[in-house]
């Protein structure tokens, strides 16, 4: 398939590689205006290097593209889509995949044609420099449509599944991207508040914060009408801290090198949704406000 990857950081990368070792063709669109982008892809049990030099930015393999894939952070998804609005065919499935929530409605305003999925992935890459990326850790991903034109386009979490497995297809995205939701707005800010591996939050020193966390956000998912328990999500969190013991977050990677973070649409959009239901999160909002202060004080 003809592929238009927007978005070449670390998560986009991995699935750029990914898609390419299948044979497919993978065109970049970057904020970058070079022509091509030459990567250095490794997967995740090897030394061992796979090369590409991918297009970039060509109008004509936007327009002839088979999907688009929208891997930028939620903050940039809006601007991302509007670069590319006025070449995308309103035939052509778009997957929109980043942490968090909160963008589908904008999304849906911006490509009222378009077929429009959505993936929430656990898979974990790690930028190594400017042109590398690993593969540091395997876990699911979902995909989904949110409208009707994107429901026939089930067959792409086969695509996805053969470039990165697992890929499976859910009839209700927004349940894996809330389960999700809970376990990053658990270790995300705390890993970049801490500057610290995923691992660490095992420690009993953050037994009772995170715990806190999880009872907040269970009440607000039971709400919206996914019905957990804290208890689950602990559980839940702990196997993603154990499994991915030796990771950095996504955070905690943004806060390092001092960039803007997916806060707004991990616990932002949390703390958005206890609002509506009249639910008290003070754990969460304590969270969003350290990495908020954070962000402002970047030198």
């Amino acid at each position: 398939m003809n592929i238009t990857l927007v978005g070449a950081g670390a998560i986009g990368s991995l699935w750029a590689g990914a898609l390419a070792r299948q044979g497919h063709t993978v065109h970049l669109w970057r904020r970058q205006t070079d022509s091509t982008y030459t990567l250095n892809w490794q997967g995740i049990d090897t030394t061992n290097l796979d090369t590409f030099t991918f297009r970039c930015n060509q109008i004509d393999q936007l327009t002839c593209s088979d999907i688009v894939l929208i891997t930028v952070k939620a903050f940039q998804v809006s601007e991302a889509i509007k670069s590319i609005a006025p070449w995308l065919d309103a035939s052509t499935p778009v997957i929109v995949m980043h942490n968090g929530m909160g963008t589908e409605n904008e999304v849906l305003q911006l490509l009222p044609d378009n077929p429009v999925l959505y993936a929430t992935t656990s898979q974990a890459a790690l930028r190594v420099d400017s042109h590398s990326v690993r593969h540091t850790g395997s876990g699911p991903t979902w995909l989904g449509a949110v409208n009707a034109a994107g429901n026939q386009w089930q067959a792409l979490a086969g695509m996805l599944d053969t470039a990165l497995a697992p890929c499976q297809w859910h009839d209700d995205i927004h349940y894996p991207q809330w389960q999700k939701l809970a376990i990053n707005c658990a270790i995300n800010p705390l890993t970049a508040i801490h500057q610290c591996r995923n691992g660490d939050l095992a420690a009993p020193d953050f037994s009772a914060e995170l715990m806190a966390v999880c009872r907040e956000v269970a009440a607000v998912m039971t709400a919206v009408g996914y019905t957990t328990s804290a208890d689950d999500l602990w559980q839940r969190t702990l196997t993603v801290i154990k499994a991915t013991a030796a990771n950095y977050s996504s955070m905690q990677q943004d806060v390092a090198n001092r960039r803007p973070t997916e806060i707004d649409a991990i616990t932002g959009f949390l703390i958005e949704q206890a609002h509506h239901f009249q639910l008290a999160t003070p754990a969460n909002v304590a969270l969003w406000q350290q990495i908020k202060h954070l962000e402002q004080n970047y030198g």
